[in-house]
């Protein structure tokens, strides 16, 4: 009886021990399959991270920029010196009639003026047109008929031209005044603000010969981009006023003469040798 008591408690403890093997068994099957699942989704995630960056290699590129600093005024513009500028034709047209526009009106040469004031005169509209005729009146002191020597020349050059919105633009452009016989004048540079139009008024052949497209600039401001250096004076000859006494002023002819000679006393201390 005892014996076959102690057979069944063995027999259930290697049933136990059976089941509890067989528990772990799965329970590293189960860990290692999650595992290797956990593994296959980090991998599919690098490997889709790779393709993407090989895919995006060739977007990634280095562009240079080169920056051209005005040493006077300190005007910054970007240039791409590696790329072919491309404008299109309408643009490249109207930067050619906005510098066209500046140089006849800031010119000056008495042999080109008709020529200029015509142009200038039929290229403006409004309060433009107005204050540029007014500007050229030789009742006007300010005009260059009447501030400037008739032979004097004033040429103009063209920095650069930006678009500041649709019907806009800045132009950057410098003054040399050259008198004959006399001293040439420093540079100046400017800066000019267009406000303009394309009018499709109707003119006259000889006109339309000048305009062809009805170029018109209603609205002209010019500042300078650095106030004009003040004349260097050179120093006068610093003049005694009237009644102002000669000898005052002026070093003596010759010294006083020296008093006698003072002897030390006897007792006076000796410095050192």
């Amino acid at each position: 009886m005892k014996k076959e008591e102690g057979e069944d408690r063995l027999t259930d403890y290697y049933r136990e021990a059976e089941s509890w093997s067989s528990d772990r068994e799965r329970a590293r099957a189960s860990s290692l399959r999650t595992a290797w699942i956990v593994a296959a989704c980090a991998g599919a995630i690098a490997l889709a991270e790779a393709i993407a960056l090989i895919c995006l290699t060739p977007l990634k590129t280095v562009e240079p920029y080169t920056l051209l600093v005005d040493r006077q005024t300190g005007y910054v513009q970007a240039l791409k010196p590696l790329e072919r500028e491309t404008i299109a034709p309408d643009t490249a047209l109207t930067r050619s009639f906005l510098a066209q526009y500046v140089i006849a009106r800031e010119s000056f040469d008495i042999d080109s003026l008709r020529n200029d004031y015509r142009k200038v005169a039929l290229w403006s509209a409004g309060e433009a047109r107005s204050r540029y005729i007014a500007a050229m009146q030789s009742t006007n002191p300010l005009s260059p008929l009447a501030s400037l020597p008739r032979r004097a020349l004033v040429q103009t050059e063209i920095r650069s031209l930006s678009s500041l919105d649709g019907d806009s633009a800045l132009v950057r452009f410098v003054t040399t005044r050259a008198d004959p016989g006399g001293q040439p004048h420093a540079p100046q540079a400017w800066t000019a603000v267009i406000k303009y139009r394309f009018s499709g008024a109707a003119m006259s052949a000889s006109d339309r010969m000048v305009n062809p497209l009805g170029f018109q600039v209603m609205r002209y401001r010019r500042d300078a981009e650095l106030p004009p250096a003040p004349p260097v004076v050179a120093p006068s000859r610093i003049q005694q006023p009237a009644g102002w006494p000669a000898a005052l002023g002026r070093a003596p002819a010759s010294l006083p003469p020296a008093g006698p000679a003072r002897t030390a006393p006897a007792n006076a201390p000796r410095e050192p040798e």
